[in-house]
């Protein structure tokens, strides 16, 4: 597949970087350079953000008609939904996503699209009559410019996450997509050029962290920062932008864990614990990484386990029959296979823990199932954002919540169980910002989507993004005369 060059969206146009600078783009499946992408620095920066606020200012997308906004993000809803295939392949080269198992890829981008092109129309502002005839409403208005900085490890749908409320709402953005990562973005200025969106109502600024990331968290004229990614960077983040009190959102890292209950309907758990931790090769956030298995199951749910695991054929991802492909960089695979080798030390790996055979190139790992780590343990503890899951025993439910509980991170819970007391018991203490019963990943946009503690700051969806992306106003004034 032959692929163009990636290059930055500002101001309704492709550009070159203004320094002429590129970086190379590696395939994780060769290890060869694919095409190269435009290296943004501060004077790309610089130009996304003069485009995205003057188109803020002219007011053909600030001001529009809420009828008008759905009906640009819906046409480009539309073509997402025509360039499926398209942004498939691209994701599946740049990052490794099998095109026959994409994690809610672009048809889910559509949705989001969709749904904030609804939201932001029928929610509507809130007015209140007061006995001494006083009229009181608010207003919900866009805000400005906003730096929305996406992962790689399904960067087309985790951009439109963001993109979706952030538009939808009148705002102007400039986006920082991740460098591994740079390809399937390139799509979305061509889709929403042809839906009719205003330019400079969307940019995109490619390039590194330090050279294009900072200076555009910390320009003067960004009003907030939308983050996805590490704590460490969220850390850094906030550190920039904390003398110009900025507004922020983080979602970050986890380390979740999953309840399975002695009760539990087993062979529907295991296949969807499975697929909670192998989809993407691990790489997901809420991936279900440490599994706490009630003990009078536990042999029972290893044997299946790992029979499972063996079902997830690790291969090219352009191959349809593909459910495993690779981890997304030569430094993820040393990071991943650094875990693997510590949980020898640390307790035994049972399945996995090796490059599958025959594949000597590209970053591959095969599904790995690691049993006999205290739960103090490193790999019990840090995240380590691949095909690894820690399996541990627990007897009584509390023991669990304890072993659970025992963690920086708490973005999500999953709980299998056939006792709705139980799982709601565990539900009202497990520290976590999500808890799906008996299933995986099933999304609701109008709930909020994040974490507590190290996984993140503020809530996605619904309601929570438009608090976000919009200043709330006050107004009041008397019906009669006074």
């Amino acid at each position: 597949m032959t692929v163009a060059p990636a290059r930055h969206f500002i101001g309704g146009e492709f550009r070159d970087s203004l320094s002429g600078q590129t970086f190379d783009v590696i395939s994780p499946v060769t290890e060869q350079v694919v095409t190269t992408a435009a290296r943004g620095d501060v004077d790309d920066v610089a130009a996304a953000v003069k485009a995205a606020t003057d188109a803020f200012a002219a007011g053909d997308w600030s001001r529009a008609k809420p009828s008008f906004r759905r009906q640009v993000l819906m046409k480009a809803a539309d073509l997402i939904d025509q360039r499926y295939p398209e942004i498939n392949r691209l994701e599946a080269l740049e990052m490794g996503h099998p095109i026959g198992a994409p994690v809610q890829g672009p048809s889910r981008s559509a949705w989001n699209l969709r749904f904030f092109a609804m939201e932001q129309e029928l929610a509507g502002n809130h007015s209140f009559n007061r006995d001494d005839n006083l009229l009181t409403y608010t207003m919900c208005d866009p805000v400005g410019t906003f730096a929305l900085i996406s992962p790689w490890n399904a960067p087309f749908m985790l951009s439109t996450w963001k993109l979706g409320p952030a538009i939808a709402y009148g705002n102007s953005v400039v986006h920082k997509p991740s460098e591994l990562s740079p390809l399937s973005i390139g799509v979305l200025g061509e889709i929403f050029a042809e839906a009719g969106l205003p330019a400079g109502a969307y940019n995109t600024v490619l390039g590194f962290g330090k050279e294009a990331g900072a200076p555009l968290v910390e320009h003067p004229d960004v009003i907030g920062v939308s983050f996805t990614g590490s704590p460490a960077t969220a850390r850094d983040i906030a550190a920039r932008v904390a003398p110009q009190l900025k507004r922020t959102s983080f979602e970050l890292g986890g380390k979740s864990a999953v309840f399975v209950f002695a009760d539990a309907d087993m062979p529907k758990c295991v296949a969807t614990v499975a697929a909670g931790i192998f989809s993407n090769s691990g790489q997901l956030c809420i991936a279900g990484s440490r599994i706490l298995v009630q003990r009078q199951v536990y042999d029972q749910f290893l044997e299946a386990f790992v029979a499972e695991s063996k079902k997830w054929v690790v291969g090219d991802p352009m191959e349809a029959s593909t459910r495993l492909g690779p981890v997304v960089s030569k430094a993820q695979y040393d990071k991943v296979m650094g875990y693997i080798e510590l949980a020898r030390t640390e307790g035994r790996v049972l399945s996995g823990g090796t490059r599958p055979p025959g594949m000597d190139t590209g970053y591959f790992v095969e599904p790995t199932i690691i049993v006999d780590a205290a739960p103090s343990a490193r790999v019990c503890q840090e995240e380590i954002f691949g095909p690894v899951a820690v399996v541990v025993p627990f007897d009584s439910v509390e023991e669990g919540l304890a072993i659970a509980n025992d963690s920086e991170y708490g973005l999500a819970g999953y709980i299998w169980t056939e006792s709705q007391t139980t799982a709601h018991y565990v539900a009202a203490r497990l520290q976590t910002g999500m808890i799906w019963v008996n299933c995986f990943f099933e999304r609701d946009l109008r709930q909020p989507f994040g974490g507590v503690k190290h996984s993140g700051l503020g809530r996605e969806g619904g309601g929570y993004s438009r608090e976000f992306f919009t200043e709330t106003r006050f107004v009041a004034f008397p019906t009669i005369p006074r």
